[in-house]
């Protein structure tokens, strides 16, 4: 079993299976570069864990007040490799050379259209059906959610911020696939939401440089993995009494 990053203690064992933190040997090759712990994330995409993560990482002896670096869809890997960042939420999935994770939430992807497009009356959507949309960054919707930002070099300029986003799509322009948590906070008339059978599901993980060794990216990483565990916990009963 790894460690936690920076030489922590190790985890008991990793809450979800995809990768454990890192090895607690070798020496310290990579800690936070200021007093502040950096955070790189696309707002609204943290399945509304961020405020628990950060009160639980407060409470953590060895954690660093922490400063937000927000960026678009799929920037975040980027900012980590390249040191903006230290420690980062990210969906999967996402360019991770260099990089390790801890997976903390899955849920279900929806695609939004314009109300007025021919799809949105329909019941059920699979991919092939979204022939002929593109999504931000210029790539075809029936190829599914793109790794990183999914911007081609031929495309326009792709919208920065979900205001930007929505806008397009309520006017037809693009399709965009949301997590359901996001979807649920933004409710618009002139967007219809669907399910698309052969679209997997969204996660969000924690992930953080390979090299990483501050006492204060772990203290983030532990507190990740403990909300979501914590949620999930909370979810099962619900799912259990509402199974047929």
């Amino acid at each position: 079993m790894r460690g936690d990053p920076l030489g922590a203690p190790p985890l008991s064992s990793p809450p979800h299976g995809r990768r454990s933190p890192l090895p607690t040997t070798g020496p310290e090759r990579r800690g936070c570069s200021s007093s502040r712990l950096r955070i790189a994330l696309k707002a609204d995409i943290d399945g509304g864990l961020l405020p628990q993560i950060l009160d639980t990482c407060n409470a953590d002896g060895a954690s660093l007040p922490p400063e937000l670096i927000l960026g678009g869809f799929g920037e975040q890997p980027q900012a980590l490799r390249d040191g903006r960042a230290d420690v980062g939420l990210v969906l999967s999935p996402f360019d991770d050379r260099g990089l390790d994770s801890e997976l903390l939430l899955t849920e279900p992807v929806l695609v939004a259209l314009a109300a007025a497009d021919p799809l949105a009356a329909r019941t059920t959507l699979c991919l092939d059906d979204l022939t002929g949309r593109t999504v931000p960054g210029g790539a075809p919707a029936n190829h599914g959610r793109p790794v990183g930002n999914g911007h081609r070099p031929d495309a326009a300029r792709p919208p920065s911020n979900l205001s930007e986003i929505f806008s397009l799509v309520e006017t037809g322009t693009l399709a965009f696939f949301a997590p359901t948590s996001v979807a649920q906070r933004y409710p618009r008339p002139g967007i219809a939401y669907h399910p698309v059978s052969d679209l997997p599901d969204s996660t969000l993980a924690v992930a953080w440089p390979q090299d990483a060794r501050s006492p204060a990216v772990a203290a983030l990483v532990r507190a990740a993995c403990s909300v979501a565990a914590a949620q999930d916990a909370q979810a099962e009963p619900l799912v259990q009494n509402t199974t047929p």
